[in-house]
């Protein structure tokens, strides 16, 4: 009767740990394939062989979760219709920086501005038409010593003596360059007539105008050129010698005070 009962005991264990170790090995593929997510079936176990005696392992797609759908109150949550911020359109309501505007080139403003400054030679004289016109639309900066410095500038923004056959205002833009006239020994300039007879005219000098001393034609504004003999240092007294390059010089002289009558300019007819 103790033996029967011993051995019904043992036999018991034996199925209650079998039992486990079923629950343990086998259940939770059964489970598994039951619940219906893991997609394809397990058809094999762990460390099993398959065709040809080679182990396999559990088909990946019998353990793959399916993704959770997409939850529109998580905010980590990208919706494939929302628009890109980066791409879409500006708003027009929105202000914008405005770019300041190029500036505008202009070489003869700059032309301008490089000779204002007092000291500035220049080649420049008018060319005796009624228009005014100079011989360039530019200031064309020269060495003072040179032959074809006709001005100087003598002022910039500022006064200039209107009356005086010494100086002459140029200007563009917002610069106003005032000139005074470099006298220079063998140039010529335009004169016309005002009174006096034939042989002995008296004329009316434009000393900022330039002409080439053999010109055959001139402008019609004036009546003859006239070429300078000597700049000289103006003396308190006017006499009519005083232009004279020799003791019994005969020639025919006219001259003119310039630069508030302190520079004598004397000329004659230049020779033909």
């Amino acid at each position: 009767m103790t033996g029967e009962s011993q051995s019904t005991t043992n036999g018991s264990l034996v199925l209650a740990l079998a039992a486990v170790l079923f629950a343990v090995a086998f259940l939770p593929f059964l489970l598994e394939d039951d619940s219906g997510r893991g997609g394809t079936a397990f058809t094999g176990g762990v460390g099993t062989a398959g065709p040809g005696g080679t182990p396999r392992l559990p088909d990946a797609t019998a353990t793959r979760r399916a993704a959770p759908p997409a939850d529109a109150s998580d905010p980590d949550t990208e919706d494939p219709d929302a628009e890109d911020p980066y791409t879409a359109a500006p708003d027009p309501t929105y202000p914008r920086p405005v770019a300041p505007p190029a500036p505008v080139h202009d070489p003869r403003q700059e032309a301008f501005e490089a000779a204002a400054r007092v000291g500035t030679c220049l080649n420049a004289y008018l060319l005796g038409d009624s228009a005014g016109t100079w011989n360039s639309e530019v200031p064309r900066q020269v060495p003072c010593g040179a032959w074809e410095a006709y001005a100087r500038v003598a002022g910039v923004n500022g006064t200039c003596p209107t009356a005086d056959a010494g100086y002459a205002r140029w200007g563009y833009g917002n610069v106003s360059l005032c000139l005074e006239r470099q006298f220079k020994q063998g140039q010529c300039f335009l004169v016309s007539r005002e009174g006096g007879t034939s042989s002995d005219p008296q004329y009316s000098g434009n000393l900022f105008t330039w002409a080439d001393c053999g010109a055959q034609r001139i402008p019609v504004e004036y009546d003859s050129i006239l070429v300078i003999t000597n700049v000289y240092r103006a003396p308190s007294t006017l006499t009519d010698s005083m232009c004279r390059r020799a003791t019994n010089d005969r020639t025919r002289y006219w001259y003119w005070l310039a630069r508030n009558n302190s520079t004598l300019i004397c000329a004659t007819y230049p020779a033909r």
